[in-house]
């Protein structure tokens, strides 16, 4: 056998033993790489459509809140039974539009309010016509107004009506959806009342579509149960198209819609993806179409490069693997050394380069550091939609307690009441729905607990007291929004029981040292020494106050990391004590 250098020997076991495994591992990486970026597209989309569709849902109930001062209204059912028996009827009609009109200008899109009387009399008040007391979409209405009448006066419930062209005014084309809802006298619930219709401006949805996306490139429309285009963009002019058979499975509509984007645009099918939820109350899908193009581009470009670096580093290393051995195996033990780190889970790892190290490892140690710096984007990203979700969870039993106690309000009380209750708490949720993951100044969290604390003592009627304190030089630190909440929500629902006297709840922040410490204390029933024990080392219950504990300090954790600090003691002389300690940080200009 003829023999060779031991150069040459080096280079064939260099290249069988490790030029080929690199590139398998570059190529096996690159496809990972790939896949992890579409699958973290995927659950950003599907983040993404269901926030739209919550935040659309709030809004459509915002809407159905104003129709039920409507159709509860003890005068309007008076005023329909008058006008209807030809009691006064050019004072009720006055007095019926007065009230229409103050309603109308109460919230953003509302276009026109009607009521039809059982005798089949329509009392409305427009702002998209010429006469304000004629109606500008009823008319050309897919309903006439005795099937629409019968359609929601066969029910007590909210009947709502996917977008139609109205009528154009001004030079304008109006499309409208409709919120319906029988009439009701509490007196004689089988007494026939009449129905009220709220007629809301299509730019609703198309406002709802567009807020819940920063990127120009994902474009949102909505489809109603019938396959319907319902909000199209700026494109009002396709609304009312069929693209679909809603009777038909999910994949199935998802390439309807795949298709009809793609002659709309231009685009290839290829050029972007398709997402979709589907709303089982309103029955709509909500479609999302983001564009791949530059996703694909950058996946080519990454494959170019890889198939680049790796020529470069068969041939550099060739040529240095005889002359540099010592130095390329010094290097690549850190390389070894870093990748040992990463398989624990620590991705905060990075390469260190000197002048010793040679051309291909310093290639190889850029690709690394910046594979690294890709991936915790995207674990970032995922965890930013794990943190929405778990602030979606904390705790809605809350507000369905405050609307219940607000709906027997609007039977026992005025409606003046309910107009504060609900003022409060539609406050309350614009603040937790607005950019939720947001940092905001203490200040505007110590304001946003007042109006919580203040719906709480009003749904417990005032069974506790409170006591709010923000001292001045941590008014402006910066706090992460929502994250107090289960923590006071926490102490007032399990705290306090009935049989605790002159109950009170203590909530002050002040600087302690670098942190800003926030106390939460209340004088209830408290915790076990067990319990608080459990909690001081992370271990929670797993039901009741344990789960929303364990979700606050989870949320504490993914903001603030090891700076975040959590801790519960017994009050003095019975209670609970809550600690919470947070770097204090001020908002940079």
């Amino acid at each position: 056998m003829r023999k060779t250098s031991i150069k040459y020997r080096l280079i064939r076991i260099f290249i069988l033993t490790s030029i080929i495994p690199i590139i398998v591992i570059e190529l096996f990486s690159l496809f990972n790489i790939s896949r992890a970026l579409s699958e973290n597209m995927r659950i950003m989309s599907g983040s993404s459509l269901g926030q739209l569709d919550n935040n659309l849902n709030i809004s459509l109930a915002s809407y159905e809140d104003l129709l039920y001062q409507i159709y509860t209204d003890d005068d309007m059912v008076r005023w329909v039974s008058d006008l209807d028996n030809g009691i006064d009827e050019a004072v009720t009609v006055n007095q019926m539009r007065r009230v229409l009109s103050g309603l109308l200008y109460s919230k953003d899109y509302i276009s026109s309010i009607s009521v039809i009387t059982p005798g089949r009399k329509i009392v409305t008040y427009e702002q998209i016509a010429p006469a304000t007391y004629k109606s500008s979409w009823m008319d050309g209405f897919s309903l006439s107004a005795d099937s629409l009448y019968d359609d929601v006066a066969k029910d007590y419930g909210t009947h709502i009506y996917p977008t139609e062209f109205a009528t154009n005014f001004a030079q304008k084309d109006y499309y409208l959806l409709h919120i319906a809802h029988r009439i009701i006298d509490y007196r004689n619930l089988d007494r026939e009342c009449g129905i009220a219709v709220l007629s809301i401006d299509e730019e609703l949805l198309q406002n709802a579509c567009r807020s819940s996306v920063r990127d120009e490139k994902v474009f949102n429309f909505i489809v109603d149960g019938k396959g319907r285009i319902i909000s199209f963009g700026a494109e009002t002019g396709r609304i009312g198209e069929v693209i679909t058979d809603m009777s038909d499975d999910e994949d199935t509509r998802r390439a309807d819609y795949a298709s009809y984007y793609a002659g709309f645009s231009g685009a290839s099918p290829s050029s972007f993806g398709t997402y979709m939820i589907h709303d089982e109350d309103l029955g709509w899908d909500i479609v999302s179409i983001t564009d791949m193009s530059g996703f694909v581009s950058s996946q080519r470009q990454q494959l170019w490069l890889i198939l680049l670096i790796g020529a470069a580093v068969i041939i550099v290393s060739v040529f240095l693997s005889t002359r540099m051995s010592k130095k390329m195996i010094t290097s690549v033990g850190q390389i070894v050394d870093g990748m040992a780190q990463t398989q624990g889970g620590d991705l905060s790892v990075r390469i260190p380069k000197d002048e010793h190290m040679p051309v291909e490892i310093e290639s190889i140690a850029d690709g690394f550091n910046d594979t690294l710096e890709k991936l915790n984007d995207a674990i970032t990203r995922q965890q930013e939609a794990q943190i929405v979700a778990l602030e979606a969870q904390i705790n809605p039993h809350f507000l369905y307690n405050t609307l219940d106690t607000i709906n027997w309000m609007a039977i026992d009380r005025d409606e003046y009441d309910i107009s504060n209750a609900i003022s409060a708490l539609a406050t309350i949720l614009r603040y937790a729905i607005v950019n939720s993951n947001a940092e905001v100044p203490v200040r505007e969290e110590a304001e946003w607990i007042r109006k919580y604390i203040y719906l709480q003592q009003f749904r417990m009627k005032n069974r506790f007291t409170c006591s709010l304190f923000v001292a001045p030089p941590v008014q402006e630190a910066l706090i992460h929004k929502l994250l107090l909440q289960p923590f006071v929500e926490n102490a007032i629902v399990h705290g306090f029981d009935k049989d605790t006297a002159d109950a009170f709840l203590r909530f002050h922040i002040e600087k302690n040292g670098d942190t800003v410490e926030i106390l939460i204390e209340d004088n209830g029933s408290g915790m076990d020494d067990d319990l608080i024990d459990k909690i001081n080392r992370g271990i929670y219950e797993e039901s009741g106050s344990g789960i929303g504990m364990r979700n606050a300090a989870t949320r504490l954790e993914m903001y603030y990391k090891k700076e975040g600090r959590l801790r519960v003691e017994k009050g003095q002389p019975k209670g609970t004590r809550i600690i919470i300690n947070i770097p204090f940080k001020i908002k940079s200009d």
